[in-house]
């Protein structure tokens, strides 16, 4: 088969005969991958190399091809422009060899100027005898045309690198002349005994460990021996370079472009002033340095063995130099290139101080992406005595540990680094600065769950940003808003959630200011999250509207994110009694979730859908599985072990454990939670009047969600008394905050029997609540009090003073088996095992009365 292009392109003269050197011989050998874009990559790369040559016949070598000769003379013959035509034969192979080797090698005499490209998938054998050929035989720029690594093993196959083909593909990208290389070396090389080894001593782990489980694969040795054998590629290609015929100055130019990974052509010129458009067409001609053919924007680039080659050889011995033009490619990347590569830069100059620059200004870049991925490996290798000088490089570096799941004391190291050098580092900083090192001494206490530094660093930010200038403010940047979010989120965390309403307030604007709003919305999303626990819930649909819900939920978008919105989402469905959707948001917050701060949140959304789905056991063991393995999640916060202990509490009450149910009540760092848990089991176990007393107790609550649930308890209680004086009221006083808020969960969360009747009584009064009229409660009630005897109210009175059980025989005129046999008793209807457990449950269900029970705790 066979395709013709006459095209005309646009002409353009040599330079010099630079190309005529690199195309000096009349057969080029390429090698071309599979699939599609063959004939594009070739032609383009024809289109470079040799301009001038304005036509060009492809000739598909079909494997019982036995014209190639006749197609061949053909082509030569009929081309108007014998020295400007090309000939590519793509497919040929060892088959097509005996009859074209003598043809291509008299028409190369015959006529010197034409060329033949021989596009195959058998590069290397063709290139094994070249040193047969009369001729001579230019290979194509190495990345163009890379060998895979399944092909670069079944050329090792049967040789000493055999089990080396992957790691050796990847250092040399697949490229045929230094794989041949490589081949060659190694038959000189003595081969380790074992390429692998079961029984190493492993490192600690690192990142680097932890995303590329193939670097752990080869023992010490094979290690040692791939080592060697790419040290002497690297001698071998050093060799290639010293024998380069550069011009006076182009060595140089050539070495100062290898420092770049990708030399935009707008960067040539800050790197270097000398004769950039002669030497790099020089340059591209001799394969040394090659255009991206995906990069329109005269993006050049150099094999990374190279110009690591390139670097030492020219460069190493000048730190000063070299570090000056990796800040000049630090702040090019910064501004208008990869912030993963400006990072790369800033490291290797070494400028930590730029590093910290290139992280603060791409923030928003380090979860997601390659800045993310690959610069926290770069982070990882910095050791800790810079980390404690620079805070931004040391939390950015925790964040990346956190994220594994893996590593909770080096994170937890990593952070206490940050927070200390972040209060030391932002005492004489400029203002802009020092709300930086504020933020990130908050979140780095936040993380490590020190509620009480968190919320002081939070607050001393907040203060500083509030008697910042305009101008000062500026120089914060776009992320001051992301920034004051944080902020608002250490103060969440600490239990100061009214300060935490102020700063997302604050986060929200900056963002307007900066014109962030039709970006993710992320400083609203953690606006409205606060005002869904808060029980806001008409306000946070609000705020949910605005806030990109396509992106938010979207299963892709970084799920730390994302989880402030579909948490929020998910309360705003329980509330408004649409469990269906409650469940979808729930199965996106798990996403991740063991990396996750808000982890405890995700529990508490759990364990409220699984008590409204009447699955309370399956939830309760999960639940309890969680706790124990607490240390293997990220540290939980102040709120988040209040939302632990009100999900565990509210699972053992939905089982019908109102004991365990007290007791776990009992644990909780929030009095309001405490009391509303306390009201919560006293109204399951028919305790009105209690309830009533610790409503009292409560006073009248600030957030409209511990208001509601309040009132909903008072409802119950004063159903259960038959008090028809203050029904009609509590209804009243339910009904409006349901409506003012947008409330309902509370009522699914009353007993049974508790809710059949505020249900019944609704419809006699004609009041209508915000939930349905059939709902049924998954929570029992009619959980009363331990029954136990007067002598065993006498014994429990006796064990409050002393545990032993002589004693209390001699108190009360009995033997001490007969004790014995009242305290077994008793023990068995409390529900525990020991004196301890019984006083703690004969407390909190009112069977002791004694002020030293009062004071047990």
């Amino acid at each position: 088969m066979i395709w013709e292009s006459n095209e005309e392109s646009i002409p353009r003269p040599r330079l010099d005969g630079l190309f005529d050197r690199a195309l000096s011989s009349s057969v080029v050998i390429a090698r071309g991958q599979r699939g599609s874009g063959k004939r594009v990559a070739v032609r383009g790369w024809l289109s470079r190399r040799d301009a001038p040559a304005n036509s060009w016949s492809w000739i598909e070598c079909l494997p019982d091809e036995t014209r190639l000769e006749e197609l061949l003379a053909h082509q030569f013959a009929q081309a108007a422009e014998p020295d400007s035509h090309l000939v590519v034969l793509a497919g040929l192979g060892a088959a097509h060899e005996p009859q074209l080797s003598q043809y291509l090698q008299d028409m190369g005499r015959e006529y010197p100027d034409r060329r033949v490209v021989m596009l195959t998938r058998e590069y290397l054998e063709f290139e094994r005898q070249r040193t047969l050929l009369p001729l001579g035989i230019n290979v194509i720029a190495p990345h163009e045309f890379g060998f895979t690594a399944d092909e670069a093993a079944a050329y090792f196959r049967g040789t000493a690198l055999e089990d080396y083909a992957v790691p050796l593909s990847t250092e040399l990208c697949g490229t045929p002349v230094l794989l041949r290389m490589a081949r060659l070396r190694a038959e000189t090389m003595e081969t380790p005994v074992s390429a692998r080894s079961a029984g190493r001593r492993r490192k600690p782990p690192t990142l680097a460990g932890l995303q590329d489980p193939r670097s752990a694969e080869l023992s010490p040795v094979a290690k040692e021996y791939l080592a060697e054998v790419l040290s002497a590629v690297e001698r071998d290609v050093k060799m290639l370079l010293e024998n380069e015929d550069f011009g006076p100055g182009e060595r140089d130019f050539f070495a100062v472009l290898a420092v770049p990974t990708t030399v935009p052509h707008a960067l040539v010129k800050h790197l270097t002033s000398q004769q950039p458009d002669k030497w790099l067409a020089d340059l591209e001609a001799r394969g040394l340095l090659y255009r991206c053919s995906r990069n329109p924007d005269e993006e050049y680039c150099l094999h990374p063995l190279l110009r690591r080659v390139a670097v030492n050889t020219y460069l190493a011995s000048d730190a000063d130099r070299m570090g000056s033009l990796h800040r000049i490619c630090a702040r090019y990347e910064m501004a208008r290139g990869s912030a993963f590569r400006a990072l790369r830069h800033a490291l290797a100059a070494p400028d930590h101080q730029l590093a910290s620059e290139v992280l603060r200004m791409h923030a928003d870049e380090y979860l997601d992406g390659e800045l993310g991925t690959r610069g926290s490996l770069l982070l990882d290798e910095l050791p800790l005595t810079v980390l404690a000088r620079y805070p931004m490089l040391a939390i950015c570096l925790a964040i990346a540990y956190s994220s594994t799941g893996n590593f909770k004391l080096k994170t937890l190291e990593l952070l206490a680094l940050a927070s200390a050098g972040a209060r030391t580092v932002g005492r004489k900083a400029a203002p802009a600065d020092r709300l930086v090192m504020m933020v990130i001494e908050s979140v780095a206490a936040r993380l490590s769950g020190i509620g009480e530094l968190s919320v002081k660093a939070a607050r001393s930010g907040i203060t500083l940003h509030r008697e910042m200038s305009l101008e000062q403010r500026d120089d914060l940047g776009p992320f001051e808003g992301a920034m004051l979010v944080q902020l608002a989120l250490g103060l969440h965390a600490g239990g100061a959630g009214d300060e935490a309403f102020i700063a997302a307030e604050l986060g929200v604007s900056s963002d307007h200011r900066h014109r962030r709003v039709d970006n993710d919305h992320y400083a609203t999303t953690v606006q409205a999250y606060l005002y869904a626990l808060s029980g806001d819930i008409h306000r946070c649909s609000a705020l949910l509207s605005e806030s990109a819900p396509e992106h938010w939920a979207d299963p892709d978008t970084n799920p730390y994110f994302a989880t402030p919105f579909r948490l929020a989402s998910f309360v705003c469905a329980m509330e408004e009694q649409r469990f269906d959707d409650a469940a979808r948001w729930v199965e996106l917050a798990r996403i991740d979730q063991h990396n996750n701060e808000f982890w405890p949140a995700i529990r508490l959304a759990e364990a409220l859908l699984a008590v409204v789905n009447g699955e309370t056991t399956t939830s309760l063991v999960r639940m309890q599985g969680y706790l124990v393995r607490e240390r293997e999640q990220p540290v939980a916060q102040r709120v988040g072990k209040s939302m632990l202990v009100s999900a565990s509490c509210l699972l053992n009450l939905a089982a019908g454990d109102p004991i365990n149910a007290l007791k776990i009540a009992a644990k909780s760092n929030s009095e309001t939670s405490k009391t509303m848990m306390q009201a919560r089991v006293r109204l399951a176990q028919g305790d009105p009047q209690e309830v009533l007393r610790l409503c009292t107790a409560l006073g009248v609550a600030v957030q409209p969600r511990t208001r509601f649930a309040q009132a909903v308890l008072v409802l119950g209680a004063s159903l259960q008394q038959n008090n028809r004086t203050v029904i009609g009221g509590a209804f009243r006083t339910v009904a409006a905050l349901s409506e003012e808020y947008g409330l309902a969960m509370a009522l699914n969360l009353l007993p049974a029997p508790d809710l059949e009747r505020v249900l019944a009584e609704s419809r006699a009064l004609g009041i209508e609540l915000r939930i349905d009229p059939n709902t049924v409660s998954n929570i029992p009630g009619g959980l009363g009090r331990a029954e136990l005897s007067a002598r065993e109210l006498a014994v429990l009175e006796e064990l409050v003073m002393t545990g032993s059980a002589a004693e209390i025989a001699g108190h009360q005129f009995v033997s001490v088996n007969t004790v014995k046999s009242q305290l077994r008793s008793i023990y068995r209807k409390l529900g525990v095992s020991d004196r301890a457990s019984a006083l703690e449950a004969a407390r909190v269900q009112g069977l002791v009365t004694s002020p030293e029970v009062e004071n047990f705790d």
